[in-house]
């Protein structure tokens, strides 16, 4: 009887000790959590600011934004660690950001609003810690909207690059741009953008199934970040009630993929 008391003293404590042990080995570490979370606060994506994850290299564009919480307010986000990229008598420049915010109200989201308007004429904000201030080198945009079977071709540094669109057109219509002159818009659907360089094999800038009253258009061409190869800046909303920029940096580009090496960002603006 003494013997079995014994086993049965010890079996109880074995199965003491495995009872305290468990919870150790599910419990993640506070460090680590609060590790997490400031991770993901870090990153900058909602549904109206949608931006590279990396806080290390972000676009920003100079629009209204609907602050459905702090996440979207763009007072938060900008500082003076952003540059301007703006046109002035014909050339470009990175400059620190000169901006103000304007408050204002969405009737249709019945939200709040805060419009970032930028004291210069510019093209979009950018947040790189390898970008610095100064002139930039372009090239003057020969076509900004490249239509399936139109090819458009920039030479810089001796280098030829050719940018050709591929899809289907469904329908032509004429319309009044901006300046008030009537021009051909093509509806279009399988659209491909491509690039390639010297007469080697195309590689993707961009595609989309279909748009919806829109159409690309190419903002700026030229050496943002002085590697000596051309960057792009090209406007994306494949609907008209969103708008959409990319940007493509030469020195960013991998996987010889222009389109998933660009940095993205949307804004909708629906009811």
């Amino acid at each position: 009887m003494k013997y079995l008391s014994l086993t049965a003293l010890f079996i109880t404590l074995i199965f003491q000790s495995c009872q305290n042990q468990s919870p150790v080995n599910k419990t993640i570490p506070n460090d680590t959590a609060a590790s997490e979370i400031t991770s993901d606060t870090n990153a900058v994506s909602s549904p109206s600011i949608k931006t590279s994850p990396n806080k290390e290299a972000s676009i920003f564009m100079i629009d209204t934004y609907r602050i459905y919480d702090d996440s979207e307010d763009p007072s938060k986000i900008l500082n003076d660690e952003w540059l301007d990229l703006y046109e002035e008598n014909g050339e470009y420049y990175l400059a620190k950001v000169d901006y103000k915010i304007e408050n204002g109200f969405s009737e249709c989201a019945g939200v709040p609003t805060k419009g970032v308007i930028s004291k210069r004429n510019s093209i979009l904000f950018l947040n790189f810690p390898f970008l610095k201030a100064g002139k930039i080198e372009n090239l003057k945009i020969t076509k900004a909207e490249i239509w399936p079977k139109e090819t458009v071709q920039y030479n810089f540094n001796n280098q030829k690059y050719l940018l050709k669109g591929y899809g289907d057109i469904v329908g032509t219509n004429i319309q009044t741009n901006e300046q008030n002159h009537e021009e051909v818009f093509h509806d279009v659907k399988n659209y491909k953008l491509t690039c390639s360089f010297n007469g080697n094999s195309e590689i993707n800038m961009f595609k989309a199934d279909q748009f919806n009253d829109t159409f690309i258009k190419t903002l700026f061409v030229g050496d943002i970040d002085r590697d000596g190869k051309l960057d792009f800046i090209i406007s994306t909303p494949t609907d008209y009630e969103e708008n959409s920029i990319m940007l493509i940096l030469s020195s960013q580009i991998r996987d010889n993929d222009m389109e998933k090496s660009s940095y993205k960002q949307d804004v909708q603006f629906d009811c």
